[in-house]
């Protein structure tokens, strides 16, 4: 089995997913948590998220 020669970038952005996640959820948690975060941190975490996809597969 071949190794991806990309995985150090998708373990750095997988981290870097759950850091940005643990601070908008420290800073945003309350209730209602959709309707006060806004839909910036969605279009990030989706865009972070796609670009783990993207460079894991590209290195395969």
């Amino acid at each position: 089995m071949r190794r991806n020669r990309n995985m150090p970038i998708v373990a750095l952005l997988s981290v870097f997913l759950l850091v940005f996640l643990l601070v908008i959820a420290f800073r945003h948690i309350k209730i209602y948590i959709v309707f006060s975060s806004g839909i910036g941190p969605f279009i990030m975490v989706s865009l972070i998220i796609l670009l783990i996809v993207f460079v894991f597969f590209k290195g395969r």
